[in-house]
């Protein structure tokens, strides 16, 4: 029988990276690749928690792939936060449950890269799920949708309805049941909002000379027959 692996040893990359997160994987994949391939031309930033993960997103134009690593990031670039992009230079971020300890911060990148009008599309394991017993013991400290939705809110980025994907248990399928917050992970999609501009004030002209009257009126378009 070969040697399971200590769970004291168990990190969460080698969890997303494990069996029971496979189908959660491929959901996500689903989910989320058609959302930047409808907009080829436009700059993306794709962040997941594993290097495996970043394998399906097999995408064109112009993206950067990043997953953590330490007390940063790695992939196609090293860095750290704040993230090495300028402002307002993507249009599409989809963060796969890496907000967990600098959940804050990095919401706070996103919307500071984040093109006027672009989306970010945020995965969370859900801590209420009973599948929650698939991951619970691997070290990840899971914040609630409703946490995630105010630090979404907080930064300045109009979150809209939480969607709850992936299996109830364990041994279940991605459509069982109808509890749809027991579900094992949760989506969100949030927009960066454009403000237009304000418009000019009218002018406010007071008029200095006499009021004209209905007779003046007709003096001044009717020709004078003396001349």
């Amino acid at each position: 029988m070969p040697v399971l692996p200590s769970l004291r040893q168990a990190t969460p990359a080698s969890w997303f990276d494990s069996e029971p997160a496979q189908l959660l994987y491929e959901l996500e994949q689903q989910l989320l690749l058609p959302q930047l391939a409808s907009l080829p031309s436009q700059p993306w930033l794709w962040v997941a928690p594993s290097p495996r993960w970043l394998e399906g997103a097999a995408l064109t134009g112009r993206g950067l792939r990043l997953h953590p690593e330490g007390g940063g990031y790695a992939g196609e670039a090293r860095c750290a936060l704040p993230l090495p992009l300028p402002n307002e230079s993507v249009y599409t971020i989809v963060l796969q449950h890496v907000t967990a300890s600098n959940a804050a911060q990095l919401l706070a990148e996103c919307e500071r890269v984040l093109m006027p009008g672009g989306r970010l599309f945020l995965s969370s394991l859900n801590p209420f799920s009973p599948y929650r017993t698939q991951w619970r013991r691997h070290g990840m400290v899971v914040r609630t949708p409703q946490r995630l939705r105010q630090l979404i809110d907080r930064v300045g980025l109009a979150c809209g309805d939480t969607r709850y994907i992936g299996p109830m248990w364990p041994a279940g399928s991605a459509r069982s049941g109808s509890l749809a917050p027991l579900r094992a992970a949760c989506l969100f999609s949030a927009e960066k909002r454009t403000f237009a501009l304000p418009g000019p004030t009218p002018l406010r002209v007071r008029w200095a000379g006499p009021m004209a009257t209905p007779g003046m009126t007709r003096s001044i378009l009717e020709p004078n027959e003396d001349h």
